[in-house]
């Protein structure tokens, strides 16, 4: 398993600079690799910075998506209590 941050930067509010595309290309910059090599991926939340969530990326090796289901909902039970 590879954990790592959802986007390079922390969330903006609704509507935020939803008038800059490339803004809003750099925040799937992240995922974008995973997603091209086939690695089953997941983002779940992993806290909050001013109120807006923060999302963590779980990568597991190709066909292990039991493992990655497992190792998300263990670590969202945990981030929730």
């Amino acid at each position: 398993m590879l954990v790592g941050p959802t986007m390079p930067v922390l969330p903006f509010k609704v509507g935020e600079q939803i008038d800059n595309p490339l803004t809003l290309y750099m925040c799937d910059i992240l995922t974008v690799p995973v997603n091209l090599v086939g690695c089953p991926a997941i983002s779940i939340p992993c806290g909050s910075v001013q109120g807006l969530p923060v999302g963590m990326q779980l990568i597991a090796p190709l066909f292990r998506e039991d493992l990655l289901f497992r190792s998300g909902h263990v670590l969202e039970d945990r981030s929730l209590s």
